[in-house]
C-alpha cells in the first residue's frame, strides 16, 4: 500500500514538472529517455527487482494458477494401486495395520471356494456316472460317494447326491461373490482413507467450540433472544 502511495506521489510530481516543458519542444525519444532516467532509479528504490520485472511484463504476461498438491496420498492412485492388487493401495497409504484385515478377507474367500469345490467335485463325479447323458435317467437306485467329513464312502440316492451337488455349487458361488466384495472394498478404503489423509493434513489444528448470543427469527413467532453452540474450524 505504501509502495503505490509513493508511484502516484512521483507521477504526480513528474506530470507537475513535465508542465514546465512543452512536450511538442523535445523530440519524443528525449521525451522517453526523460521519463525512464526520472522514474525507473525511483521505482528501483520502491520496488524489489522481481516485482520490477513483473511490472514491465505485465503486458504480456499471461496469468497462471499454480495449484499445488496435496501433501498425503492421491485418493485415485490409492485406488487403482488396489484395483491392480488388493492391499498396495492400503501400502501406498501407509497404512500397514489394515493388511492383515485385508488379508484375512481374502484368505477366507479362496479357502470358501477351495473347500466347497472340493465337496462339490466329490458329488459331481457320482452324479455323472449315475445319470444317463443323452436322456437324463437313472441309471440305478444308490451310487458311492465319498463324504470327506467323515473320511467314507457312502451309498447315496440321486436325488441325495444331487441335493449335496446343489448345495455346494451355491456355496462355491457365495465364496466368488465374497472375494468380488473383498477386492472392490479394498479399493474403496484405499480411495476414502486417501481422501481422510489429505483432509486431515489441510485441516486447521485450532478446533474451537463456543458459545455465542443468538437472535434468530423462528417460523411462527418474532425474534427471540438464545444461545448458540459455534465450531470453528
Amino acid at each position: 500500500m505504501k509502495k503505490g502511495i509513493l508511484i502516484v506521489l512521483l507521477l504526480v510530481s513528474f506530470g507537475s514538472k513535465a508542465q514546465v516543458t512543452s512536450p511538442d519542444s523535445l523530440p519524443k525519444a528525449e521525451v522517453v529517455k526523460a521519463v525512464k532516467d526520472t522514474l525507473l532509479p525511483v521505482l528501483e528504490e520502491v520496488v524489489r527487482p522481481d516485482e520490477l520485472a513483473e511490472l514491465e511484463n505485465a503486458r504480456d504476461s499471461i496469468p497462471v494458477t499454480i495449484i499445488t498438491k496435496p501433501g498425503g496420498p492421491i485418493p485415485k492412485k490409492s485406488a487403482i494401486y488396489s484395483l491392480i492388487l488388493p492391499s498396495l493401495g492400503q501400502i501406498y497409504n501407509r497404512d500397514y495395520w489394515k493388511l492383515p484385515f485385508v488379508y484375512a478377507g481374502l484368505g477366507a474367500a479362496v479357502y470358501t471356494i477351495h473347500w466347497n469345490t472340493l465337496r462339490y467335485n466329490d458329488y459331481l463325479k457320482p452324479y455323472l456316472s449315475s445319470v444317463d447323458p443323452v436322456t437324463g435317467v437313472s441309471l440305478g437306485d444308490k451310487f458311492p460317494v465319498y463324504i470327506r467329513a467323515r473320511d467314507e464312502t457312502l451309498d447315496l440316492t440321486v436325488d441325495q447326491i444331487k441335493r449335496g451337488k446343489t448345495f455346494y455349487r451355491r456355496y462355491r458361488e457365495y465364496g466368488f461373490v465374497i472375494l468380488g466384495l473383498v477386492y472392490a472394498l479394498t479399493a474403496v478404503e484405499a480411495n476414502v482413507a486417501a481422501h481422510l489423509k489429505n483432509f486431515n493434513a489441510n485441516m486447521n489444528e485450532d478446533l474451537t467450540l463456543r458459545f455465542e448470543p443468538s437472535n434468530e427469527r423462528t417460523l411462527f413467532s418474532q425474534a427471540a433472544p438464545g444461545v448458540k453452540l459455534v465450531l470453528a474450524f
